[in-house]
């Protein structure tokens, strides 16, 4: 007994209790079936790291629910789903979107306990957006009767490239603000990247080892997940497939390129040309929506044929016009990769709604303070 209480027995237990917490932390509820498999753990031994878990509290077991929370029918035992205790904390999700704030919030668990939205303006200033999500916060937890103190971070998306080291003056503004409100470590990312990761948790990509995202709306941005984490690049920009050029004569481009993407596929360039784009009543807005597509799924394939992703995961407003843009996206994309890229590719809709980007910003802070904690032993 002695000896697994210190030493390598007990570094290797701690270790084993870190992949079942780090699995349940970014999956949300699983099966003892599923946690196995997430963490190559054998059966006697994730039986063992469970039970202590559980006898510490850190774990709770539902038992006759799957994962999704719906109840499952069948013959022998009964299957339960293994998840962190509800009650060891809290993470708030904040995105700052060009016209929408949006407030979510979830207990480590993965329950969602409250979310709501404002409407803001193109101009809205930066400290006026973080107050108006401030403000937000206070209304959904008075009304919610939810208490803060034990908040775990705040994951925070906003507009625009955020550097790894998150070392802008917007990207400073809304951390400095929103640390000093709250007292808690906040994460700042992309909200584009932000959406992404909550495709990959609880979207379209869930369960997947591999997915790349790309919204289509006034913007033009991505997000590359591998392994249930943000993969950010060197400088914190990877994904953004929007900055990719199309033409090397076309128009400039905010970003100092050139024919980037967002210039031709963006809902602001669309409506330009065409009010009524995403109903794609008319041959003229299908035309726009045709060539957008082909246009989307030739850099998408230039994307895929580099990383090989499992999923490709398509959202934004643009969606809203269906087999106009997608028919031309698959056929572009099955033309410009290779053979085992487009075999293996599965392309799809996102699945979640407009609070996609503060669900992520709650994956951030969920990923970030397991990896923060597993450093520290």
């Amino acid at each position: 007994m002695g000896r697994e209480s210190s030493g390598p027995l007990r570094q290797l237990r701690e270790t084993h209790e870190e992949r079942v917490l780090s699995a349940l932390r970014t999956r949300g509820p699983l099966t003892r079936a599923q946690l196995a498999e997430q963490t190559n753990l054998s059966r006697a031994t994730l039986s063992s790291i469970v039970q202590t878990l559980l006898s510490k509290q850190a774990l709770t077991e539902r038992r006759g629910e799957d994962p999704a929370g719906a109840e499952l029918r069948g013959r022998g035992r009964p299957v339960s789903a293994l998840t962190l205790n509800p009650a060891g904390g809290l993470a708030l999700g904040i995105d700052l979107g060009q016209r929408r704030i949006q407030v979510t919030i979830s207990n480590v668990a993965h329950e969602f306990v409250a979310s709501g939205a404002v409407a803001c303006a193109e101009r809205t200033s930066w400290a006026r957006r973080v107050q108006l999500a401030l403000d937000l916060v206070d209304d959904l937890t008075t009304s919610h009767g939810i208490s803060l103190t034990a908040l775990a971070g705040v994951g925070v998306g906003i507009v625009g490239p955020v550097a790894a080291d998150a070392r802008s003056e917007r990207a400073e503004l809304v951390r400095e603000t929103v640390s000093a409100r709250f007292g808690v470590p906040v994460h700042v990312d992309n909200n584009t990247r932000l959406a992404a990761l909550a495709e990959a948790v609880w979207g379209a990509a869930a369960g997947v080892g591999s997915a790349l995202y790309l919204r289509l709306s006034y913007g033009v941005g991505g997000g590359l997940v591998l392994g249930g984490r943000l993969f950010a690049g060197a400088g914190g920009a990877a994904g953004e497939l929007g900055h990719i050029t199309v033409d090397r004569d076309g128009p400039a481009c905010p970003c100092g390129g050139r024919g980037c993407l967002e210039r031709y596929v963006s809902l602001t360039t669309l409506q330009a040309q065409c009010n009524d784009i995403l109903e794609a009543r008319d041959q003229k807005a299908r035309d726009l929506v045709t060539d957008a597509g082909r246009r989307v799924g030739e850099v998408l394939a230039a994307a895929c044929n580099t990383v090989n992703p499992e999923v490709v995961v398509i959202g934004g407003e643009l969606t809203e016009t269906g087999d106009h843009l997608f028919k031309p996206l698959q056929a572009a994309l099955r033309r410009h990769t290779h053979t085992q890229v487009h075999r293996t590719v599965r392309v799809t809709r996102a699945a979640l709604g407009p609070d996609a980007a503060a669900r992520g910003g709650i994956a951030l802070v969920l990923t970030t303070a397991l990896d923060q904690e597993a450093s520290r032993r």
